[in-house]
């Protein structure tokens, strides 16, 4: 007989196709939002990657908690293979005042120019020139940080740290997107830093190397020829990206149980269909089929269910991340980004495309085992 059982399944998928066309569709739906889902989940987790990275180094080098690095270990920094810029900074918490408004932040004080073949930050200046930031000994502020003190370029303000307090001059405001550094951080000239916390010292270096994603492949050559303790950009970001990945696996397997569900309804569907063809079943039977062939014939019936409902599904969901990705939607103020992030998650089609076509399966697992129980004789007999 060969693999009749093929053509058959395909026969029935046609013969059957309002039965069939609702399996997918339910599929393909589940499919849809899955793949929707975890897009804008890797296009959030990308947007802050991208932002905080605008002004933190790929690794920071330092001597410890409370502890000073007072040797210059720029040279050895440099030596060790793939790093590309090393810049020396001293950072403690503080206050800025402006009159009676105070904001807690974090001061983080650089050179100049070492900060700018690391990071680039004149890009990100939005008011101020970067000449005077160079050559003052005056502070930039986070443009949201100055919108919620009320100041801006030119103004005074009072830093004030854990051992004293300086005036400065606002120089320049700058602009990242995300709000953490845009609300709570503020650059100053290295020497006017040690000033305003009366030390001789700094925290330790920022590193910028050639492949941010492979920032941990660094960690061993830095510490031993540094003797530092080395920690890569999202560690200081922890709690952000825990938070995001815990959401997102709240809504994937939300939405798994809603394919699952699925898979339920189109189970009953099988199970119907498996009721009608039992005459068929039965001379099928008769004329030599064993129960693992009637199996087979479900079961493949399964398979192209939900392998053209995840394909479908796949379709569906490229062509909506793709009109999102095209839209300009304006977000509200509180959630601090200038549009909707979203970005094609290809890494994941494959697994939720499997998962797809294990929906179809399940679907008909128990409508093909109850088929292979089919007595030929009883179903004839009935039939007479």
């Amino acid at each position: 007989m060969g693999r009749w059982y093929w053509h058959v399944a395909a026969r029935q998928l046609r013969f059957y196709w309002k039965q069939t066309l609702g399996s997918i569709l339910g599929i393909a739906a589940a499919i849809l939002a899955l793949m929707v889902i975890l897009s804008f989940a890797q296009g959030i987790h990308g947007f802050f990657g991208e932002r905080i990275l605008l002004l933190a180094p790929h690794l920071t080098l330092e001597a410890g908690i409370n502890a000073e690095v007072r040797e210059d270990r720029t040279t050895a920094i440099l030596r060790v293979p793939g790093v590309q810029a090393a810049a020396p900074y001293l950072q403690f918490p503080g206050l800025v005042q402006k009159g009676l408004a105070a904001e807690p932040v974090t001061i983080k004080a650089v050179t100049w120019e070492a900060e700018e073949e690391l990071l680039r930050v004149s890009r990100l200046l939005v008011q101020g020139d970067w000449q005077r930031v160079q050559q003052g000994k005056g502070v930039v502020l986070g443009a949201e940080l100055a919108r919620q003190l009320g100041i801006g370029v030119d103004d005074e303000v009072t830093l004030v740290s854990p051992n004293g307090s300086l005036r400065f001059t606002v120089d320049g405001l700058f602009y990242t997107g995300y709000y953490g550094a845009d609300a709570g951080l503020v650059l100053l000239e290295l020497s006017a830093g040690q000033a305003l916390q009366g030390v001789e010292g700094i925290t330790g270096y920022g590193v910028r190397v050639e492949d941010f994603a492979k920032a941990d492949a660094y960690i061993g050559p830095l510490q031993q020829a540094t003797g530092l303790w080395v920690r890569p950009w999202y560690a200081k970001e922890q709690g952000l990206f825990i938070s995001m990945a815990v959401q997102r696996t709240v809504l994937v397997w939300v939405l798994v149980f809603t394919l699952l569900v699925s898979s339920l309804g189109i189970m009953n569907v099988y199970f119907l269909r498996a009721w009608a063809q039992q005459r068929s079943v039965g001379v099928l039977r008769a004329l030599g089929a064993s129960p693992s062939e009637i199996a087979a014939l479900f079961l493949i019936q399964g398979l192209g269910s939900g392998l053209t409902g995840g394909v479908l599904g796949m379709l569906g969901a490229r062509a909506v991340v793709w009109g999102l990705g095209q839209l300009t939607i304006r977000l509200p103020q509180i959630f601090y980004m200038e549009r909707l992030p979203i970005t094609w998650a290809h890494q994941e089609s494959w697994w939720v495309l499997g998962v797809a076509v294990l929906a179809g399966l399940v679907a008909v697992v128990l409508p093909a085992l109850r088929m292979t129980k089919v007595d030929p004789v009883e179903v004839v007999r009935r039939v007479g």
